[in-house]
């Protein structure tokens, strides 16, 4: 304990200096007498202590705690733990024991572990995923403050969620224990291990469906592969495992002869004395689209920017990119094209003015790319705002900083995390006239952020615009590859810019739309609503019914909730397969009709092998022990003997106004009151 002051320790003289003088100045007539002599005292220290408490001393006191080690029970409740007879007859009972085997000098908590993990209020095990890397997260977030003495792990040892778990570590290096789940020993099983396909295809194309095939304990078995749509096969092949464990990988071409969204099964044939037949069956959901866009791009002449931006609006299979130069866009056929890019023009021929003047008339979305062949005066041909005065033919070099005030679309977190990283694109010098404008990019130069734009859209409500002040993208790409190893950065801006430009208006009053397309039957699938008045404003006067039916259960009536500006529905978990709605708003003469998917998630039934290997590993990394289920007893005296799982004890230091201790307040008026009243007793009052 010790008190502090913020001013010099001789402001503690002059307050008794103070207390002093005050008393002299009172008693100096009659310090012969000695109660007298003692009034005098009374009051020097009266006066002192009320002088201290104006330097605003502060108490500091070390305050002694004790907190015991915390043991957090984390049980994987995943569909794969208890299949196939992976879970002991008394596990569980001995699990929720664990208290008492303990004893008081154990804080013991529970946490159930599947694709997130949370406290447990009971045991379930449905969860659709596993997530084993999760937990090393949550408890280094949540149990920061905490002593955790011992982490215990029942599980077995699969996951299908998120990085490996041998990657993460403890903060505080606790002991973690593994309890291994599950059945280790390779069973007589067939399974459809993995399927790979396209999310989209388009119609009247062939479109690759990748099958892996696992066969266990199988060997000189014959099965068969098939592809089903809509009860028809669409393909099917002879299978003949050759070795106790067999992989077999094969590639199907499947024709979309139909729009819109499109269920394929994929099962392999169960053989006697089969483990399981859920994990033979894998269901495949491809978005089936009826034409693509296609976008122009016009040059007058070759630049690598060209060949960049190709690549980079050709890796989304929705666009169609063709490049023409300024005469052979003379003879195009415009009403096939849905948007087209203008690179380095205008230009000051007079073929590219005819060509800009027709694209006018067509009111074609337009993506004016900027450079050194561009006729910057020219420039507001294209579009009034597009307007870069005193430009006098020179050029800046300028980095690309994110407007965070942007909402046209958002951008993935790596795609900016990239835009801090790429070169600077040549951009032309001059006054840029940013009025009207929707800027996603500014320009940054010499380490300056600047007002200037750089990306970003505009235009009017019959025509859409796009524009790029700079040229260098293909040093973007490179850069990107650089960094990421792919060109998902670029790709996204590239794309996105499309995807803007070729969006039509919805000038729809009452729109109800999926928050995505798939749905994975661990996600709740949710609609979202939208009215409008004749003005175009939010509204949600009006009550709104939605009508849900799948492809082989009856329908179902729901009301969607209101919120702030429009109507929200959470139909929760939902089996899987394709749904259609119908939405209606009652005094509104539309009816609102979509579709959505949910799909099957089978990753917990495709391994059935449980892996005790890697929790052995996890276990040894973080100084602790493996154990089986039915050794609960020798965890539990593994965990009291262990020397790292005590209790800390810990000193707090508190710090505390003087002043606002009630005691000397008391105190103070105590001896005021005691001078007082011998003052009153002899006479002197």
């Amino acid at each position: 304990m010790q008190i502090l002051v913020s001013t010099p320790w001789w402001f503690i003289v002059l307050c008794l200096l103070c207390g002093a003088v005050y008393s002299a100045l009172l008693y100096k007539q009659s310090l012969k007498k000695t109660w007298h002599k003692v009034l005098a005292v009374l009051r020097l220290i009266s006066v002192s202590l009320i002088c201290f408490f104006l330097l605003n001393p502060v108490l500091v006191q070390w305050l002694s705690s004790e907190q015991k080690p915390k043991v957090l029970m984390v049980m994987d409740v995943s569909e794969s733990v208890p299949a196939h007879g992976g879970l002991p007859k008394n596990f569980l009972t001995d699990w929720q024991n664990m208290p008492e085997q303990l004893g008081d000098q154990y804080d013991v908590e529970y946490l159930n572990l599947g694709t997130n993990i949370a406290s447990q209020d009971s045991i379930t095990f449905n969860a659709k995923r596993t997530h084993l890397s999760a937990m090393f997260d949550y408890i280094n977030q949540t149990y920061s403050r905490d002593n955790i003495g011992a982490v215990v792990l029942a599980s077995d040892g699969l996951y299908n969620q998120g990085s490996n778990p041998l990657y993460k570590q403890l903060n505080k290096h606790s002991v973690l224990m593994c309890v291994g789940l599950g059945d280790t020993s390779i069973k007589r099983d067939i399974m459809v291990q993995q399927v790979r396909h396209n999310a989209m295809a388009y119609l009247n194309n062939f479109f690759p469906i990748d099958i892996t095939i696992a066969a266990n304990a199988c060997m000189g078995e014959s099965s068969q592969v098939s592809v089903s749509h809509n009860g028809k096969t669409v393909y099917t092949q002879a299978l003949k495992f050759t070795s106790k464990q067999d992989v077999s990988n094969w590639s199907v071409n499947v024709l979309a002869d139909e729009p819109g969204s499109q269920h394929y099964v994929v099962t392999v044939s169960s053989i006697k004395g089969e483990l399981s037949t859920v994990n033979n069956r894998k269901d495949v959901f491809v978005d089936v689209i009826d034409g693509r866009e296609k976008i122009a791009l016009l040059y007058e002449q070759l630049h690598p920017d060209i060949g960049a931006l190709k690549e980079a609006i050709e890796s989304n299979q929705n666009y169609e990119l063709k490049c023409l130069s300024v005469n052979e866009a003379q003879t195009a056929e415009w009403s096939a094209y849905s948007a087209c890019i203008l690179y380095q023009l205008p230009n000051r021929s007079n073929a590219s003015k005819t060509l800009i003047q027709n694209i006018q008339k067509l009111e074609l979305p337009v993506w004016c790319i900027v450079g050194a062949q561009t006729a910057i005066e020219l420039l507001p041909t294209v579009q009034a705002s597009l307007k870069i005065d005193k430009s006098q033919g020179r050029f800046n070099e300028a980095l690309a900083s994110l407007n965070t005030a942007f909402n046209g679309f958002t951008l993935d977190a790596n795609t900016i995390a990239t835009l801090q990283k790429l070169p600077p694109l040549k951009v032309p010098y001059g006054a840029y006239n940013a009025n009207g404008l929707e800027v996603l990019l500014f320009q940054t130069i010499a380490n300056i952020n600047t007002a200037y734009p750089l990306w970003g859209f505009g235009g009017m409500a019959t025509q859409k615009i796009a524009f790029l002040y700079g040229e260098g993208f293909w040093k973007w790409r490179l850069h990107d590859f650089m960094h990421n190893e792919s060109h998902l950065a670029t790709n996204e801006l590239v794309s996105k810019t499309i995807q803007y430009l070729c969006t039509k208006s919805d000038r729809r009053k009452f729109r109800v739309y999926p928050i995505t397309q798939v749905f994975d039957e661990d996600q709740n699938a949710e609609l979202i609503g939208e009215l409008y008045n004749g003005s175009y404003e939010p509204i949600n006067t009006a009550d709104v019914k939605v009508i849900v039916k799948s492809e082989s259960k009856p329908s179902y009536t729901y009301q969607m909730s209101k919120t702030e500006q429009g109507y929200r529905l959470n139909l929760g978990h939902l089996n899987p397969g394709i749904y259609q709605f119908t939405a209606e708003a009652s005094g509104v003469n539309e009816r609102v009709k979509g579709q959505f998917i949910v799909k099957a998630l089978q990753m917990e039934l495709t391994n059935t092998q449980a892996d005790h290997g890697l929790l052995r590993q996890m276990a040894k990394q973080h100084n602790g022990l493996f154990f089986k289920p039915n050794d609960l007893n020798g965890l539990a005296k593994a965990i009291k003997e262990n020397p790292n799982v005590v209790s800390v004890a810990y000193k707090e230091k508190k710090p505390q106004d003087l002043i606002h201790l009630k005691w000397l307040l008391f105190a103070i008026i105590g001896l005021l009151s005691a001078e007082w009243f011998i003052r009153k007793f002899e006479g002197e009052v």
